[in-house]
Formats: C-alpha cells, sequence, structure tokens
C-alpha cells in the first residue's frame, strides 16, 4: 500500500490489529519513518454491512470519484462536479464524513472534503467468509 492511499476494508478488524501491533513493536525497537507513522489513518475497516450499504451507494462512489479526480475546492464545486443539489451533496457528503472516509478542511466559510488523511487515491477490498454474514449487523435479506 502507498502512503497516499486509502484503504477500505470489510471484516479485517484482527488483521488491522496485528499490522497495528507490528508497526508498535518496530517503532519502539527505534525503526523511524513516515510509513510507520502514517499507516494507521490510511486504513479503514468496516464491520457492519449497514456502513458498508452506505458507502457503496452509487450517490457516495460518485461523490468519492469526484474528490479524487476532480479535487474540488468546496461543497458547491463538488455539487458542479457530480451535477448534483447542493443540499442533497452536502447530506452525502456528511455521511461520508460520519463513515471516515472524507474530512473536511475549512477555509474561511468553505469546507473542502478530502479524503481521510490527505490520501489521493482509494482502495476498497471486501473479503467475506463462509461465517461472515452471522457476525455482522445491519444484512438484509
Amino acid at each position: 500500500m502507498t502512503t497516499d492511499t486509502l484503504k477500505i476494508t470489510f471484516g479485517q478488524a484482527d488483521e488491522h490489529d496485528d499490522a497495528a501491533r507490528e508497526r508498535l513493536q518496530r517503532a519502539e525497537a527505534g525503526e523511524r519513518g513516515e510509513a510507520i507513522e502514517q499507516d494507521a489513518r490510511f486504513v479503514l475497516n468496516f464491520e457492519d454491512f449497514g456502513e458498508v450499504e452506505r458507502l457503496m451507494r452509487t450517490s457516495s462512489l460518485t461523490l468519492l470519484e469526484a474528490i479524487v479526480n476532480e479535487q474540488p475546492e468546496s461543497i458547491r464545486q463538488t455539487a458542479e462536479a457530480v451535477d448534483r443539489d447542493y443540499k442533497e451533496v452536502h447530506r452525502n457528503l456528511e455521511e461520508l464524513e460520519a463513515l471516515g472516509v472524507i474530512e473536511f478542511e475549512e477555509d474561511g466559510a468553505s469546507k473542502k472534503p478530502v479524503l481521510r488523511g490527505g490520501a489521493r487515491t482509494l482502495d476498497i477490498s471486501f473479503s467475506i467468509g463462509h461465517d461472515a454474514v452471522g457476525r455482522h449487523s445491519g444484512a438484509s435479506a
């Protein structure tokens, strides 16, 4: 994973905990570097199907694509980039912020949507094992 890619995963909390412990051990052993400090903020793991559903909506993915490719300077520019109503885009961006996928950089009255941690690209990866459905809430038939 490059240091400017936000990796979004599903059901991999244990793996991420192990990786965090390894980074901590490396740091305690004296290893330094930007990668050790940045890794945690560039990984976002969901454990709930409801959160995944909110992320994977066409409206959310379209906004994320616009943020990555267009780099809009404000919510209004984001709405213009996707040709949607400002209020609807604002609501969707707040939902993405609540999920931890984006952040807002404030400049006066303007709020610029950016990927979490200053990431420039997204890597979405979902692995679902044979016992995953029973472990996660929010699934519907």
